[in-house]
């Protein structure tokens, strides 16, 4: 019988999975079902399901809550792509009646919110996965290879990493490059505007709803990959900024638009991300990964590289240099063809099944595969998902205190200077 899937959230990530779920239908992989769709706003949830049933064939059944849900729908299970205020709370409703759980990242909007559900998901015996993409697609399967495997640029020592970029709103005077970009989440809005802000976007900016700006949203993808290449981090130091507010000294009520850090790790390995989207005029960017015995550069051309390492779309390929000490040069072609051919086939099928390569895909066919005992557990379960949160919430415990924070007194809940508005609006302490 296949997998029974609710999609509880239809804002723009949802369209992702929509079409990961349509990437595993045409590789033989889909044995599973759509059979409904929540959104409190019914337009968008009808939307989603006209979606669905033009890609994969079958039209859900529409809800405006996710208690009707619950108590009506046939289901083994839930994809929740909501606010990350939302996800603790729809969370833990969906595994105590019974269903497991794929979330969108950052798993909780605080650490006290990842508590709450991984309790649930131990109490209950449900599954709890954490959506991450990034560490899944070829590009960090193949870094992660290098780093570890390869030898070729000798053990892991340090990284560098700049990003500056003026990075104004699309429909700014001047503004020709419709991509996406990190300033249609985050950004001022043009000066002397009027339009109403819609509401993807108007959420990240409030947060009690978000959590954070951009260091918490596509910075938790960062943070997943700095501890999947390098393990557990020992402490950040940071200086966050809002400089396009008019008051540079500004951080907590804006999102950040300037940052500063600096992390060691518990293994040695240091690094820096230093990243700017309020840079006016001559924009950089910069990634590089050094080793006893080279070094490895992300040369990806992607808007969100500034979060996004060795990014890998449907538009475009990731690509990246490595030099070792003893002038060997290889491309992430190259790179990437080594790491597959030291596979075996099994390897091969475990991290690209049916041959995809989408993150997207990935992380849902995993789940899948979990719920029909084929694997044991999810790579980012809860735990991993709050571990990595702790990281981004470490940045922001240090901007907003001045001083070094240790990753694991974030963790333990020691430091939460930062987070305690947040669990005290939700309820959570």
């Amino acid at each position: 019988m296949p997998i029974r899937l609710a999609l509880i959230g239809c804002g723009r990530i949802s369209r992702r999975h929509v079409l990961a779920m349509k990437d595993l239908q045409e590789r033989g992989r889909g044995d599973f079902v759509v059979t409904a769709v929540c959104d409190a706003n019914e337009q968008a949830a009808s939307e989603r399901a006209d979606m669905f049933e033009e890609l994969l064939g079958n039209r859900p059944v529409v809800y405006s809550a996710h208690g009707d849900l619950l108590a009506q729908a046939q289901v083994d299970a839930a994809d929740l792509c909501l606010p990350h205020g939302f996800h603790h709370g729809i969370a833990v409703d969906c595994m105590e009646a019974g269903l497991h759980v794929l979330c969108e990242k950052p798993l909780g909007i605080t650490i006290e919110a990842c508590r709450v559900m991984i309790e649930a998901s131990e109490r209950t015996g449900r599954i709890l996965s954490t959506a991450a993409p990034h560490r899944r697609q070829p590009g960090q399967r193949t870094v992660k290879w290098v780093f570890d495997e390869s030898g070729l640029i000798g053990q892991p020592l340090s990284f560098f990493h700049q990003y500056r970029s003026s990075a104004v709103l699309p429909g700014a005077p001047g503004q020709t490059d419709t991509r996406p970009n990190p300033s249609q989440l985050w950004g001022q809005q043009p000066e002397g505007s009027i339009e109403p802000l819609p509401d993807h976007k108007r959420w990240r900016r409030d947060k009690l709803m978000s959590g954070g700006g951009p260091v918490l949203d596509s910075g938790f993808h960062y943070c997943d990959s700095l501890r999947y290449f390098f393990g557990e981090p020992e402490k950040v130091y940071a200086v966050l900024r809002s400089v396009k507010s008019g008051r540079p000294e500004q951080f907590g009520e804006l999102p950040e638009d300037t940052v500063f850090v600096t992390f060691t790790f518990k293994n040695g390995i240091t690094g820096s991300w230093a990243w700017s989207l309020a840079a006016p005029g001559e924009e950089a960017y910069d990634v590089t990964f050094y080793g006893s015995q080279g070094s490895l550069r992300d040369t990806t051309a992607a808007p969100f590289s500034i979060f996004h390492l060795f990014q890998r779309t449907p538009e475009k390929l990731e690509t990246a240099r490595l030099e070792s000490s003893d002038g060997s040069v290889y491309t992430m072609k190259d790179l990437e063809a080594m790491h597959r051919a030291s596979l075996s086939d099994e390897e091969e099928e475990f991290l690209y099944p049916g041959g995809a390569t989408d993150g997207f895909s990935i992380e849902i066919w995993e789940f899948l595969e979990i719920l029909r005992g084929n694997r044991e557990a999810p790579e980012i379960d809860g735990w991993e998902g709050m571990r990595s949160l702790a990281l981004g919430d470490a940045i922001y415990e240090s901007g907003l205190t001045g001083e070094v924070v240790l990753v694991d007194d974030v963790l333990d809940g020691s430091r939460s200077e930062y987070q305690d508005p947040i669990d005290a609006h939700w309820g959570l302490r």
